[in-house]
């Protein structure tokens, strides 16, 4: 989603405020489907692409980037999920770029955040959206990182299953 701070005239009226310009998105896959190779990043970025080509905007004009993301670790890069969206998307390594992850609203977060720099004056153009590969979750072991014991049995841990729980209150 890109979001554009503008004024305009229509019919005698004028407006200023925050607008929705362009929105795009991916093909909504199947757990283990046809994109379980393709990452968070690849998939942000397609949506990305499409939405600044829609908008006619060039990736100069942004000013900022906001990825909402519940799950970053399903990526070796999912800690710089927003900035490589950003930077595979040609806009400028100086602006920021950030992830929100406000788990099934994150990507309306990511929304929240870029109308709240427009209207702070922080913005002119944002860059929104929200991503997930669920597919790509992976399994872990817990407490390995020190070394391993001879003969323990150590179990795998679902990623996908244990980051959407809720521990606390299940």
């Amino acid at each position: 989603t890109t979001f554009r701070l503008t004024s305009s005239s229509f019919s005698g009226c004028f407006f200023t405020g925050v607008f929705i310009v362009s929105a795009r998105r991916t093909a909504f896959g199947t757990f283990g489907g046809t994109l379980k190779a393709t990452t968070g990043t690849q998939l942000q970025t397609i949506a990305a692409q499409a939405a600044l080509k829609d908008a006619n905007l060039s990736p100069d004009k942004v000013d900022t980037v906001v990825i909402g993301t519940i799950m970053p670790h399903t990526q070796s890069d999912g800690g710089f999920l927003a900035r490589h969206v950003s930077l595979h998307c040609g806009i400028p390594i100086e602006r920021p770029a950030f992830s929100v992850n406000r788990l099934c609203g994150s990507g309306f977060q990511s929304v929240v955040n870029g109308a709240q720099d427009i209207l702070t004056g922080a913005a002119k153009i944002v860059l929104t959206g929200g991503v997930e590969s669920m597919s790509l979750a992976p399994f872990i072991v817990r407490n390995i990182r020190f070394g391993t014991t001879l003969g323990k049995n150590y179990d795998l841990e679902d990623s996908l299953w244990a980051g959407l729980t809720d521990s606390y209150c299940k």
